[in-house]
């Protein structure tokens, strides 16, 4: 992978360039936009800049006039592709009038099912495009050559001005006064009653933080429509969200963290005995809140773990982590009965989120499958004092380290797509229930294996909900590790800390 840190010789002309034409800034280095405001937290943590070499570099960017994410001019069929941005192999709908544009055909059905109301008809409903973005994460959107989305419509004045930015499929944002008379008007017609308190936690969900946990235009929809209108039928589901809209005031709120905590605390003390009454008893009437609080119940247990907890090492019966990771893991049998229905209703996109099956498997050739399973014969001839791998330890350690190989593969075909929960559900739903038991037990493989799983995380650790968590997680790890391990397995760690490192 490609290491963050560039060389001191490397003046600010050399890793930015402005784009006029867009009022973009690109990092030459990272390939994507850099977000107006962001440039000084890119700098120090992409590319490990310090405060007196960054100066340069923040000087330089100043002289530029930055577009607004929302306000960006798209490039036309004359400027496309456009220059020092990856070109990513998409799909474009072909229904009337829409032209969406996604990176996988999973998401497509998905895009198809929740704004058209329609299964796949033929292999005409979508075609291959050629796909780019300025920025990634949240503020990720595609866009194509116009001509292509002309050719692939039935209605060409339409489809030329439709891309990820359509009103049809993104949520425009609103400004500050308009959006806090909005979330006031969604409350009142969705009959939700709020103390002056909650009213401002349910604001916030609406103006800023239904965005910050969306992955796409389909799922931002159903967070910020479909959600709050189930919120107001079902309580659970509502103390979820303002759990989650107060730990995201809690992150961007320093001195007033605590206060928004314990609310946090105090709404999901509220949500969890109904959630779990509810789970008891699914039928087609609450399972698309169920499947909605799911999501929050996600973020809170990413967000929320104390500070003596490690992400993805508490002891699973004290560990906050417990709720979420059960759910992630069990979510869909829990759901079986209600799944079809799911899966073509207005929860679609959330549906599409959740996988049984990656659809992956590992090359037995992959430097990274061999490497993680020459620990296996090695750990298990270990000195008497470093903790032997059974028979059927061996099998769980050979079972996670495949199905690591293949959620690496799966990640590195999303590319800058890739959402923290394509990444959740990329290993941690897939490897067996015993992986977890050698992890309580603070297995040197079942260690190794999650260092890995780190190096997939670090790029999402910007996510609010998972602060620098990923390096934490590593750290830890490494305690837990050294002196505890064979020297093989120490090697291997040592390898991975150091990539993980060069993020």
């Amino acid at each position: 992978m490609i290491s963050g840190f560039i060389s001191e010789k490397v003046h600010p002309v050399q890793l930015l360039r402005y784009l006029p034409a867009h009022r973009v800034l690109i990092c030459l280095h990272c390939h994507y936009a850099i977000q107006p405001g962001a440039i000084v937290r890119h700098l120090k943590e992409i590319h490990h800049l310090k405060r007196l070499r960054r100066r340069e570099f923040v000087e330089y960017a100043s002289q530029f006039e930055l577009a607004d994410i929302d306000s960006i001019i798209l490039p036309d069929e004359t400027q496309f592709p456009v220059d020092s941005l990856p070109i990513h192999d998409g799909l474009a709908c072909r229904f009337e009038g829409c032209g969406h544009l996604c990176a996988t055909i999973q998401r497509m059905k998905a895009h198809w099912s929740s704004v058209h109301h329609l299964s796949r008809r033929s292999d005409g409903d979508w075609c291959s495009v050629p796909l780019q973005t300025f920025f990634r994460g949240n503020a990720l959107r595609y866009f194509t050559n116009p001509a292509l989305l002309a050719s692939s419509t039935d209605s060409p004045e339409e489809a030329m001005s439709t891309t990820e930015e359509s009103p049809i499929t993104t949520i425009t944002t609103p400004d500050l006064d308009e959006a806090q008379g909005l979330s006031s008007l969604v409350a009142y017609e969705n009959n939700i009653s709020l103390s002056v308190e909650n009213m401002h936690l349910f604001d916030h969900y609406m103006q800023h933080t239904y965005k910050t946990i969306s992955c796409g235009p389909e799922t931002e929809n159903v967070f910020r429509i479909i959600v709050p209108q189930l919120a107001a039928k079902f309580p659970f589901l509502l103390h979820g969200m303002l759990a989650c809209s107060a730990l995201h005031l809690a992150s961007s709120n320093p001195l007033n963290k605590r206060s928004y905590m314990l609310q946090a605390i105090q709404h999901q003390d509220q949500a969890l005995p109904a959630f779990h009454l509810a789970t008891m008893h699914v039928d087609s009437n609450n399972c698309q809140a169920i499947l909605s609080y799911a999501f929050f119940l996600v973020v809170y247990g990413l967000s929320s773990e104390s500070e003596d907890e490690t992400l993805l090492l508490g002891n699973r019966q004290t560990s906050s982590s417990s709720n979420w990771i059960s759910l992630l893991r069990n979510g869909c049998s829990m759901l079986c009965n209600v799944w079809s229905e799911l899966k073509h209703g207005p929860l679609a996109p959330f549906a599409a989120l959740w996988r049984d099956d990656i659809g992956v498997t590992a090359d037995a050739n992959d430097p990274l499958l061999v490497s993680l399973l020459s620990a296996i014969s090695e750990s298990s001839e270990a000195a008497a004092s470093i903790q032997r791998l059974s028979g059927n330890d061996v099998h769980i350690y050979r079972d996670a380290a495949l199905k690591l190989a293949g959620a690496f593969e799966f990640t590195r075909r999303f590319g800058a797509s890739l959402s923290v929960w394509d990444a959740l559900n990329s290993w941690l739903t897939q490897v067996l229930p015993e992986y977890f038991d050698l992890l309580d037990q603070n297995h040197p493989g079942a260690l190794l294996l999650l260092a890995h799983y780190a190096i997939l995380l670090k790029p999402l650790q910007t996510e609010w909900f998972l602060n620098g968590r990923v390096t934490k997680l590593m750290d830890e790890i490494g305690q837990r590790l050294e002196g505890n391990c064979s020297l093989h397995i120490w090697k291997l760690f040592l390898i991975a800390r150091r990539e993980f490192l060069s993020l």
